[in-house]
């Protein structure tokens, strides 16, 4: 089995001594920060003086819990992420479904995709923030797309020379595309099950009584169109 590094921790409060933290103060630090950004803030001009005067707290006290904007700006992002949906059970397509699907359900939250997209507008200036945005808030669901796709190569469900991190970037791609960049709705789970269908159509071994341009059963033909 291809082997799969653990995702990275999501950051969050800094551990200090002293007195217990109130969880109060974090979520109300956590929610100033998404309120500013969503409300036109830019990531340049936001500033802890601005997030502690918004959430009625100390400036010391957001520098307790994070070390500097960029930290507070990620957790506040993971703050809004879902948990990887349970998986166990399901077919190698059911668990690319589920996975893909669920970005559906993030994106339809229009004000954390409005603040992803602001985030990707940082990318230029600020490349180092997307890299641990990527590290920390997406590498628990990166890291399940690896995991069922590494699955399916050690079952031959999947050809034994896919490369496991492009693979989760088509599979991922679409979506985002469409919700962030081009800010459409996706009303059901019918575009995460055409999404991967097209890419194990492309990356599916053959199987007993079919050849590699065999149409996967769960695929119409090509004279039938999609529902």
């Amino acid at each position: 089995m291809p082997h799969v590094d653990p995702p990275a921790a999501a950051p969050g409060p800094v551990p200090r001594g002293g007195r217990q933290r109130d969880p109060a103060a974090d979520q109300a630090i956590l929610d100033s920060t998404l309120g500013l950004l969503s409300e036109g803030c830019s990531f340049g001009d936001l500033s802890m003086d601005l997030v502690a005067q918004r959430a009625c707290v100390a400036r010391a006290t957001i520098y307790r819990r994070w070390r500097n904007k960029e930290e507070l700006v990620l957790a506040a992002l993971g703050s809004l992420d879902l948990p990887v949906p349970p998986l166990d059970g399901l077919s190698l397509r059911d668990r690319l479904v589920t996975l893909v699907d669920q970005l559906r359900h993030r994106g339809q939250d229009t004000n954390l995709h409005r603040l992803i997209g602001s985030l990707l507008g940082e990318a230029v200036r600020r490349p180092q923030l997307v890299e641990r945005f990527e590290d920390t808030v997406v590498a628990a669901r990166h890291e399940a797309f690896l995991r069922v796709l590494a699955d399916g190569i050690d079952s031959g469900e999947l050809r034994a020379d896919l490369d496991l991190d492009d693979a989760v970037e088509m599979l991922t791609g679409p979506m985002a595309a469409r919700l962030i960049l081009r800010q459409r709705p996706v009303e059901s789970a019918v575009f995460a099950e055409r999404i991967v269908d097209a890419f194990l159509n492309g990356t599916r071994t053959s199987r007993p009584g079919t050849s590699p341009g065999t149409t996967p059963e769960h695929l119409p033909h090509a004279e039938e169109p999609l529902p």
